[in-house]
């Protein structure tokens, strides 16, 4: 049996949305959103009317009406049930749950939807928008549905939905100036309950039910005007709380505008010296909004969200304090709210300082097992910077009130403050609130998402997994792709499938790089602009991206249905762009810098008007965003942004641009082109210069570069070993004009299999030079004004296969395995390091994943800092390796014996209990079958002893700043094939990244680590 919503249906018969007249206000409130997304469907608009039990015959056929119920509320639910039209049973007692089905109703067909309570109901409604194609932000972004004629309902469509995952499931707006403030200014005259409908729509259109205001400068309870805003969410079903700092109702900016020498709340937020005062404040904020429903946050920081007590109190003083506030609010509570207390939820944020406070040590007992704190909601957080802190041991995961997370995507404060476009990426946030949930924190999920606008994308995700954990949760390791197909297939809903993929791309590519450094905390000096090529591939894939990004813009705008354009805008557009553009401002000053220090004025110049160009960008971004659309977003994009040094925008400092006189002489400098390695061939400065490209077997060119720095036509020749290389006669020689530079492109002319030592005539100068190798030269002759010039480039070959080595083997490809002719390669200073003398791994190259428990290793795509992460599952087990820890193995094949150094790369996770340890285990398997000390499993921690989350640990900054740990252990490895085998141990271990390099010669330093080295795949060969 079907039954069909139809345009001609609505126009000629009325279509009717009921609601209860003795249900919840919300509902009806609700049904006028659902009556405007039908409209923007079928084009034009149904009824809405309240209906009785009595009056129920009215509805008639012909309409196919629409039946809003609650099962809590009313009697309606109960008739129908009782008289077989629907059973309820399946829903009742449940939270938010909701029955959607046709049914027939006195011979007319109805389209039911019973909720076992408010927001059951209104989740309900929602859900028909869903199947209709409404976009959850469609009032939120003004995101036009596709106009359909028909929504055609059957059995199929028969849902009882599941109870949310999560209990309380929200977002705070935060650190809302200038951007959201002045935005609610501009369009609603204030933070008030206009502007909050809105806000309050988007919440439960993404199946939320929980938020925190905004609190910098307005008072949620005040400005709505008076209790508008908060009696509007009660009516819509929206749990309200008061942040973190914020108890017993009250913002933190409520006090300064009562406090006073004369007033009843006293003059000092200093619960010793006022406690009346500060009491009787707490007091007035639960009558004023104890009645509606709230999430009472209890507990006391300082004003402005600082320590309570400041640093001179010792630990014993801020828990005695914290005590007697707990006391006092409880109390309040039973007084004001419910004698109950078990009825009222209550929070207490374990944030920052507070965490010790509730832990104690072992001179002071700290909060934990309180009977104040019995049945209230341990909030637990994460450092800021989306890396969770303490969570609960298993013993502890029974605590009455349970355990919440408040996480973020937006943050204002040390070390430096990220609150202007979206930052976050959905595997990080999939892999640290998969873990959340794992370690039982089900209670409550609160996010800061700032100013909202542009973190859309990242909040629907979290939204989602909180609210159907099993669809989304740690049994789904693609759910962040995944979740990027649906969300894209939801909002575009026009586009074609190619599109789609591309806005995929574009979305998950613009938050992975944004993610791996904020634009924020970017500057000239975070990625190396020449080492492994790292500031060049990042430079492309930001240019592919935006390329990509502005040709599809231009396509959607001058389609018929221009609506597509902006909320391509909206979400895609706007962020990505004034992303990138940053990413891309810095990377060109970086560049500006190297190549003024080799005096190349044109190149260094080139990259300056680049940067200017991206400044003037932003500001065009900025200018578009605050007119788009008849500048609905004006405000949003008022945020600093650039320069950032700390947390403040004060000292944040534009790119300090460098100009270059250039030498009155010719002259040329060679550079190896993915090294900072250059020469201008002087007779007392020279320095012989290797290109290693070929000594991985893959490699078919390499590159030399020549840049005439110098006024005047610099003239050169190319000498030396020019017949093993396919170049032409204008490569080795010519003339560059002032400012010109040229890409010397090198080819093997014959197979390199086919060489031999003695095809070389001047390997005899090498010296112990292995059989598997032979070294080229190539000298580049120039004239420096009088004076001649030359450098010499070696050029080592591998020249004979790599034979009876397993596939998935690592190659050390390093100059260090070659005997090369050079000083300034025989000694090699720590502060120095070898061209190619390193193996690099990522996560996912292992050659073998296995386990001695029931553990195991998972992949988790598109993590971390380059390609994915390794993560052991189930993620609430600590592992003993050699016991029952799950392993990978990682293949390498050493040309030489000798001590070597293992840096591993993982997420700056912290660890998640108290003890402080965060550790995996590494074991060396050699082939030799020697050096049995080196066998052994060693315990690795990958943060010391002294580490703590917190703006005064030097340690914890810079891994949130760059988004990586490094830890490192040295080995003994053997020339020939060896194994490093990983183990998981403490929860929270991620690993990204494996280098590989001879103990004191540590690779040049980089901001994603040496690039990945050559890998033996036998297939592929």
């Amino acid at each position: 049996m079907e039954h069909i919503i139809k345009s001609s249906i609505i126009k000629e018969h009325g279509n009717t949305i009921y609601t209860e007249k003795e249900g919840h206000e919300g509902v009806s409130i609700v049904a006028e959103w659902l009556r405007r997304d039908m409209e923007g469907v079928f084009g034009c608009s149904p009824q809405t009317m309240g209906i009785t039990a009595e009056n129920l015959g009215d509805i008639v056929a012909g309409s196919f009406p629409i039946l809003c119920i609650s099962a809590d509320k009313g009697n309606i639910a109960r008739i129908l049930s009782d008289t077989g039209v629907i059973d309820i049973d399946p829903i009742l007692g449940k939270r938010e749950c909701y029955i959607f089905t046709v049914a027939d109703l006195n011979s007319v067909p109805v389209l039911i939807i019973a909720g076992s309570d408010k927001r059951g109901t209104i989740y309900g409604m929602l859900h028909l928008s869903e199947l209709s194609g409404v976009s959850p932000f469609t009032d939120w972004l003004d995101i036009k549905p596709l106009r359909r004629d028909a929504l055609i309902l059957n059995e199929d469509h028969t849902y009882i939905s599941k109870e949310p995952s999560v209990r309380y499931r929200g977002f705070f707006i935060n650190d809302e100036w200038p951007a959201f403030g002045n935005w609610c200014n501009k369009r609603f005259g204030g933070f008030n309950a206009e502007c909050y409908e809105h806000v309050f729509e988007l919440l439960l259109r993404l199946k939320g039910n929980y938020m925190w205001p905004a609190m910098w400068s307005s008072i949620f309870p005040d400005d709505g005007p008076g209790m508008a805003s908060a009696e509007l969410a009660d009516k819509l079903g929206v749990v309200m709380g008061m942040s973190h700092h914020e108890p017993c109702l009250r913002q933190g900016e409520e006090y300064k505008y009562v406090r006073g020498p004369e007033s009843v709340y006293g003059d000092a937020w200093d619960f010793r010296k006022n406690k009346e005062g500060i009491t009787r404040f707490w007091e007035d904020g639960l009558k004023r909004g104890g009645s509606l429903e709230n999430v009472i946050t209890v507990g006391m920081r300082g004003e402005f969200d600082s320590t309570v007590l400041g640093k001179e109190a010792t630990l014993g003083d801020n828990i005695e304090l914290l005590r007697d506030v707990l006391k006092t609010q409880n109390e309040l509570i039973r007084k004001y709210v419910n004698e109950d207390l078990d009825r009222v939820p209550r929070l207490l944020a374990l944030y920052k300082e507070v965490e010790a406070f509730y832990y104690g040590d072992d001179t002071y007992r700290g909060l934990k097992d309180d009977p104040e704190l019995e049945g209230v909601t341990l909030m637990l957080c994460d450092d800021n910077f989306g890396n969770l802190r303490t969570l609960p041991l298993k013993s502890e995961r029974d605590h009455k009130g349970g355990y919440g997370m408040y996480y973020h995507m937006d943050y204002h404060g040390w070390p430096v403050s990220y609150e202007w476009v979206n930052s976050s990426s959905l595997p990080k946030i999939w892999e640290q609130m998969t873990q959340c949930y794992e370690f039982g924190v089900k209670e409550l999920w609160i996010v800061n998402v700032g100013d909202i606008f542009t973190n859309e994308y990242p909040l629907s995700f979290f939204m989602a997994l909180a609210y159907d954990y099993e669809k989304w949760g740690a049994s789904v390791p693609d759910a962040p792709s995944a979740y990027t197909e649906e969300f894209v297939r939801t909002q575009f809903p026009t586009s074609t499938d190619d599109d789609r993929r591309i806005i995929e791309e574009l979305l998950a590519g613009y938050t992975r790089i944004a993610a791996n450094r904020r634009p924020e905390a970017m500057n000239d000096r975070v990625y190396s602009p020449l080492w492994y090529g790292e500031t060049d591939e990042l430079l492309t894939k930001c240019d592919r991206y935006m390329d990509l990004t502005k040709k599809l813009y231009d396509r959607l705008s001058v389609m018929e249905d221009d609506h597509a354009a902006y909320t391509f805008y909206e979400l895609v557009y706007y962020p990505l762009m004034a992303d990138l553009n940053i990413q891309k401002l810095w990377l060109y000053t970086g560049l500006n810098h190297v190549y003024a220090g080799i005096c190349a004025a044109d190149e260094a110049h080139g990259y300056a008007d680049r940067v200017r160009e991206c400044l003037e960008f932003d500001r065009k971004l900025t200018d578009s965003l605050h007119t788009v659309h008849d500048g609905m977003w004006y405000g949003m994009g008022m945020s600093e942004h650039i320069g950032f040094k700390y947390w403040n925008e004060e000292e944040c400092s534009y790119p300090v641009l460098h100009e270059v006189m250039r030498p009155v002489k010719p002259r040329i400098v060679t550079m190896i082109p993915g090294t900072d390695r250059y020469s201008a061939g002087g007779v007392w400065t020279s320095t012989d210069l290797v290109l290693d490209s070929f000594l991985r077997p893959d490699a078919e060119t390499g590159r030399i570069a020549l840049y005439s720095v110098g006024e005047g036509i610099a003239e050169y020749e190319i000498t030396g070993d020019t017949d093993v290389f396919d170049l032409s006669d204008d490569d080795i020689r010519g003339n560059l004009k002032c400012g010109e530079h040229r890409d010397i492109v090198l080819r093997l002319k014959e197979d390199r299999r086919g060489v031999t030592q003695a095809d070389s005539d001047n390997i005899q100068s090498c010296g112990g030079l292995s059989a598997d190798h032979t070294v080229y030269e190539l000298r580049i002759k120039a004239m420096s004004g009088t004076l001649p010039t030359e450098t010499t480039v070696k050029i080592p070959v591998r020249i004979r296969p790599y034979e009876d080595i397993p596939s998935g083997t690592y190659i050390w490809c390093g100059t260090d395995s070659v005997a090369l002719s050079s000083e300034h390669y025989d000694v090699i200073t720590d502060e120095e390091c070898a061209p190619m003398g390193y193996i690099s791994i990522e996560a996912g190259g292992y050659c073998l994943k296995g386990t001695d428990g029931a553990g195991e290793f998972m992949e988790i795509r598109d993590y971390g800092k380059t390609v994915s992460g390794m993560k052991a599952f189930p993620v609430t087990e600590t592992y003993t390796p050699g016991l029952d820890a799950p392993y990978l193995n990682y293949n390498l094949y050493m040309e030489d014996e000798g001590e070597y150094t293992i840096d591993v790369y993982v997420t700056p996770a912290n660890p998640v209990y108290k003890d402080n340890l965060l550790r995996y285990g590494i074991k060396l398997i050699r082939s030799d079958r020697k050096a049995a000390n080196d066998s052994r499993i060693r315990l690795i921690d990958t943060v010391s002893d002294s580490y703590a989350v917190g703006d005064d640990n030097d340690e914890w900054k810079k891994g949130v700043l760059d988004n990586i740990h490094i830890s490192t252990s040295d080995h003994i490895l053997c020339r020939g094939l060896n194994t490093v085998r990983i183990y998981a141990c403490d929860p929270g271990f991620v690993l990204q990244k494996l280098v590989v390099y001879k103990k004191g010669r540590r690779p040049a330093a980089s901001y994603l680590g040496p690039a990945p080295t050559y890998r033996i795949d036998k297939e592929h060969e």
